[in-house]
């Protein structure tokens, strides 16, 4: 009898769980499920894949609630080559170069030291950075990352735990403790809590994300959150509990992690919100009086800095710039303990630090970061993130083993000069800070920003992407703009990126080639050639091109082969039978 009803209690308990297993089964084949996975197949491109523009919409009901963010489009094969050592940058809307988009991420500012140093090899940095994220969805997405089989990952974030998607004070799934949020990922992976997310959100019709208003005017739920109280205290908490299991992910994988600290803007950007109003006009004294009062007030502290650097007193200046910056109440920019919190993880995994923060402050004015490196409260200008990267480059060279002596033939102010962004990307730029700046929280209510004509080709030509002409276009109107003007370095970097943006276009990859070596560019032209080779083995005129190229190099026996390579596929070709005779000749007596 007793065996019975553990049979009928089984059978009971197992129906309804069979019923639920269906019904999941059953709802992964409708339209309903959506996975949303971290990097998706490029339909024109076989075997590559790009991050998921939709990546954002794991975070909310509906689409119609996400925020109009997604990682910047970059294509890469899903399976790495031989010889290829892949980098991963992941981050919030600095690591992912906001202004300016790919090309002005830190990741890409690397991506062009590491071709310039290296050109010979094949080194990859992929961002995967995305604006309004933080600690939860780099960890949600870390097992995806490690499937991409990275041979480093560098890590810039920590701005957005206060009001990024998921953060305490977010209007985005804000509300809820650290662990709901940790259940909340797991559950979103299945159909039937989509289904009934979906169910719920229809009934209760939450707002809808407002596309005339900038993120940063709809994302704070809390717009006040003081130093030391539980929301704040709780941010802290999520990122070092995040990053804590984030970091014991990658470290199980074996995969190596750089952590850099952060920077935002102390010198230029005053409090958006403050506990007290700034004083009228007043001097250090009566700063010193009201702070000695009330010491949690971010405009009297901010002031004070202010006098204290006028008065050339710059350690004093940069304590009341980061007071300012630790009281301010719309949590924005990260307070200190952030930093505080990347230094003590590192040193608790055995992780070099990368001091991002300490690098742009060398390069500021008193030590002091503001306007010379960043465009407003924490995103850097073209200057700021090339420092960022080059936080990041000696110990991405010491984490994959690469020759740092040769980082000393290319000084620091040379690498400056290719950067790769160009007077259209600073210019599209420039409008997006207008455009940013001009909603809360930098002022009360939206203002109206206009794109003016001009009569400078590259300003228009910014003006013609901010109204939906694609960068593919715009490079290509560039390049024909630069070589018209006899800019042809110029010409050559933007030929180079348009042909790392498609990486399966041989055409694209013997022009920037070709432009390299019009600008005696020699180790990057035999770089994009190659490419080119690779991509076209059968074309002569790319092999060709490379072998003069290696000539020029005095690479005499790599010309040849490529001379010979002719000759194996058309025996009586004439520049090649010509170019053969040279080079033997060359390398038997040796002239």
């Amino acid at each position: 009898m007793r065996s019975r009803k553990v049979l009928f209690y089984t059978i009971a308990l197992m129906i309804p769980l069979a019923l639920l297993l269906l019904a999941e089964l059953l709802l992964r084949q409708t339209s309903l499920y959506q996975r949303y996975p971290l990097v998706v197949p490029v339909a024109t491109m076989p075997g590559y894949v790009q991050a998921n523009p939709a990546l954002i919409n794991r975070y909310v009901a509906t689409p119609q609630q996400a925020p109009q963010v997604s990682p910047d489009t970059q294509y890469f094969l899903a399976e790495k080559t031989a010889g290829q050592q892949r980098i991963v940058f992941i981050g919030g809307s600095s690591a992912a170069g906001f202004p300016y988009g790919r090309w002005g991420a830190p990741a890409a500012m690397l991506q062009q030291r590491l071709k310039r140093l290296y050109p010979e090899q094949n080194i990859e940095v992929i961002n995967l950075a995305m604006a309004a994220i933080n600690s939860y969805t780099l960890l949600d997405i870390s097992d995806e990352v490690i499937a991409l089989t990275p041979d480093l990952v560098l890590v810039y974030a920590g701005h957005n735990e206060y009001l990024g998607i998921m953060g305490v004070g977010s209007a985005f799934a804000g509300q809820y403790s650290h662990g709901t949020k940790l259940l909340y990922l797991k559950l979103r992976k299945l159909a039937l809590f989509q289904a009934l997310q979906g169910l719920y959100a229809s009934f209760s019709k939450p707002a809808s994300f407002q596309a005339d208003r900038t993120m940063m005017a709809q994302i704070a739920r809390h717009t006040e959150i003081r130093q030391g109280t539980a929301l704040f205290d709780a941010g802290i908490a999520q990122f070092d509990a995040n990053m804590g299991l984030l970091l014991s992910k990658y470290q199980a994988a074996g995969i190596p992690v750089l952590l850099s600290t952060i920077a935002s803007n102390e010198a230029d950007q005053p409090p958006f919100v403050s506990a007290q109003p700034a004083l009228v006009n007043p001097d250090k004294a009566q700063l010193q009086q009201a702070l000695a009062t009330q010491a949690d007030v971010a405009s009297w502290h901010f002031q004070l800095a202010g006098l204290y650097q006028q008065d050339g007193e710059a350690n004093q200046a940069l304590a009341h710039y980061q007071l300012a910056r630790e009281h301010d109440l719309l949590r924005f920019r990260a307070p200190l303990a952030i930093n505080t919190t990347l230094a003590r993880l590192s040193s608790d995994f055995n992780l070099p630090l990368v001091d991002a923060e300490a690098l742009l402050r060398r390069q500021s004015l008193d030590g002091i970061i503001g306007k010379q490196l960043m465009l407003e409260h924490l995103h850097p200008n073209q200057l700021g993130y090339f420092w960022l990267a080059e936080a990041f480059l000696p110990a991405v060279q010491q984490q994959l083993g690469l020759n740092q002596a040769e980082s000393d033939a290319i000084t620091p102010g040379q690498a400056l000069a290719d950067i790769p962004l160009t007077e259209v990307d600073l210019a599209l730029a420039e409008f997006k800070v207008r455009q940013l700046t001009a909603d809360y929280p930098f002022v009360a209510s939206p203002q109206q920003v206009s794109f003016a004509l001009s009569n400078n080709p590259y300003t228009e030509l910014a003006r013609a992407r901010s109204n939906g002409l694609s960068w593919l276009e715009a490079s290509q109107r560039l390049v024909t703009l630069y070589q018209q003007q006899g800019r042809i370095s110029d010409a050559a970097k933007v030929a180079g990126l348009l042909a790392d943006a498609l990486p399966t276009e041989s055409h694209l990859a013997f022009v920037a080639g070709q432009l390299y070596f019009d600008s005696q560019q020699l180790a990057l032209a035999s770089r994009y050639q190659r490419l080119a080779v690779a991509l076209a083995p059968d074309n002569t005129d790319y092999r060709l091109m490379l072998a003069r190229s290696y000539y020029y190099q005095q690479q005499l026996q790599q010309a040849l082969e490529q001379v010979d390579k002719i000759l194996a596929r058309q025996p009586d070709h004439p520049v090649a039978l010509r170019q053969q005779r040279q080079l033997q000749q060359q390398l038997t007596t040796g002239d």
